[in-house]
């Protein structure tokens, strides 16, 4: 049996041992272009931060305090070994803490306090905040949280609950619940205010959402008071709008006596008489001449025919 070969040209042969001796080189190639994305990312990276936020770059190496050439904004580039970049929000913050898992968090929230006169009181309160720009740094040295939410559910939710607390001890729950109630909300939102405002936070605005929930016996008791309070002034309207009425138809009165009295004394006897006479007057003109053929009898109602009288016979002419 004949053996089979392949003749290969020599200058493919050559071109084959030269990519031989380069292939080492090719793979390092290679392995480079693979390795550069993971290297990448562990030497150099790059965040944006967005309008409404700031940011501050922390370096991980160095305990050192953040200074205000640390504030960064817009494009930027760092080293993720050495340095972490940590973003607050500058634009307005609303937390809500309430008894509705409905709104804010799916928990209970709400603030309790007592009265003055011992009366357990739960309400809801809504808080609106912004971060200074400029203050981040101080922000982040004083509570360390990477994330805000840390710092509104922590410390803020703290500060006014204790705030709420220590004021709410100083009014009866009457005054709380009625004319004092706005002057509470002031107080508690000023005092928030000078409590966080050293760290760059400035409270934008403190209120309740919906009414203040004592007891239920006590909740009755107030709508009983309400209403019983209600019903004194709309009997007090009736009583003044009946006496109104009394003294409008005595006026009225008085006024009709006063003017019949001067009626009367401007008649004098000799205008009686006169006017008795143009009666009679009247009457006489509208006289007949004929006597009534009825009259009434005298006590007992009789009543009876009177027969006109006869006409008297005339003599005849020529005779005496």
């Amino acid at each position: 049996m004949s053996n089979f070969e392949i003749n290969i040209p020599e200058s493919t042969s050559k071109f084959t041992e030269k990519l031989k001796g380069k292939g080492k080189y090719l793979l390092i190639i290679l392995i480079v272009l693979f390795a550069m994305p993971f290297v990448r990312g562990l030497l150099f990276s790059w965040k944006v931060i967005e309008p409404g936020y700031t940011g501050i770059k922390i370096n991980r190496l160095v305990n050192k305090g953040i200074t205000r050439e640390d504030i960064v904004t817009g494009f930027i580039f760092y080293n993720p070994i050495q340095t972490a970049i940590v973003v607050y929000p500058t634009f307005i913050q609303r937390v809500a803490w309430t008894h509705d898992k409905a709104e804010g968090k799916p928990a209970n929230e709400e603030l309790t306090f007592n009265t003055k006169d011992s009366v357990p009181v739960n309400i809801d309160v809504a808080v609106s905040y912004q971060l200074e720009s400029a203050r981040v740094p101080e922000f982040y040295t004083k509570f360390r949280a990477d994330n805000i939410d840390s710092f509104t559910h922590g410390f803020l939710r703290d500060t006014t609950r204790n705030i709420v607390a220590n004021f709410g001890s100083e009014y009866n729950f009457d005054d709380i619940n009625g004319a004092k109630k706005e002057e509470f909300l002031q107080r508690v939102g000023k005092a928030l205010n000078e409590t966080v405002r050293q760290f760059g936070v400035n409270i934008q605005q403190f209120g309740l959402i919906g009414s203040l929930r004592p007891p239920q016996t006590l909740l009755d008791a107030v709508n009983a008071k309400t209403q019983a309070i209600q019903k004194s002034i709309q009997v007090e309207n009736e009583v003044r709008a009946a006496q109104a009425e009394a003294k409008k138809k005595i006026a009225i009165a008085e006024g009709e006596a006063a003017a019949n009295r001067a009626l009367a004394s401007s008649l004098e006897p000799r205008l009686l008489e006169w006017e008795r006479l143009k009666i009679m007057r009247e009457q006489v003109a509208k006289w007949n001449g004929i006597m009534p053929s009825v009259m009434s009898g005298s006590g007992q109602g009789l009543l009876m025919n009177i027969p006109a009288p006869a006409a008297t016979p005339q003599a005849p002419a020529g005779r005496k």
